[in-house]
């Protein structure tokens, strides 16, 4: 385990417990246990499983990556303990869906509007910029950094983002987890509906595209009907 990992372990255990707290009646109902005995369980195959294995992508430097790759394993891991109690994917999915749902508190239409109007500044471009840039650097050193490029906004988005490469993706899909991946892609749906904005996205890499486009509207509703994984139904959106 990487010493990084290592020195943040109270800090993981505590945001997973945090995440399936959300979703005790389910993990009942679902996995017919108590739902302490699978959050724990699912603790100790984080700890004791998964997290040996995560790679370093640059630690506190990196915090984007590092914090995006850690939670992914930790959702990943929770269909790790589904699989051995017989849970469908498709069931861990939908619980992993439904406790990311009420971990994030959506924001007032008043300060969802001033989030969607400051995408429109040149400061923050400038910012997402440097972000891109940056990732880049990072991709060169870290062979499972994210690789994200910047494109200028238009007439039809006001942000343009490309993941050129996915961390969690491979190294998910080399523990043979791949499939697991638009249950994870899928949240981030749910992270933009909860602010309020306009997310949208027709290409991503677990699908086999050669990108993941994240893309925000200028004039389009926000997407709120966001499982079963967008990709998975083939309405357009991934």
């Amino acid at each position: 385990m990487h010493p990084y990992y290592s020195a943040n372990k109270k800090k993981y255990d505590k945001q997973l417990r945090k995440l399936f707290s959300h979703i005790r009646s389910e993990i009942w109902t679902v996995f017919l246990c108590n739902a302490d005995d699978i959050i724990n369980e699912t603790a100790e195959v984080f700890a004791n499983e998964m997290l040996p294995e995560i790679p370093f992508v640059g630690g506190k430097k990196n915090s984007n990556d590092s914090s995006n790759l850690t939670m992914c394993c930790i959702g990943a891991t929770f269909f790790i303990v589904g699989r051995r109690h017989n849970v469908p994917d498709e069931e861990a999915g939908r619980l992993l869906h439904i406790a990311w749902e009420r971990s994030k508190k959506k924001v007032s239409p008043a300060v969802s509007r001033m989030i969607i109007s400051m995408l429109n500044l040149t400061l923050v471009h400038k910012a997402l910029r440097s972000f891109a840039e940056k990732s880049r650097r990072f991709a060169e050193q870290y062979p499972y950094a994210w690789l994200f490029e910047y494109a200028e906004p238009d007439d039809e988005y006001s942000v343009k983002i490309y993941c050129m490469k996915c961390g969690a993706c491979k190294f998910l899909t080399e523990k043979g987890l791949g499939n697991i991946m638009p249950y994870l892609c899928n949240l981030d749906f749910v992270t933009a509906e909860k602010f309020g904005a306009p997310f949208y996205r027709n290409e991503v890499i677990a699908y086999g595209d050669k990108c993941c486009a994240s893309l925000i509207k200028r004039t389009a509703p926000v997407v709120t009907d966001n499982f079963p994984p967008h990709g998975l139904r083939g309405d357009g959106l991934k």
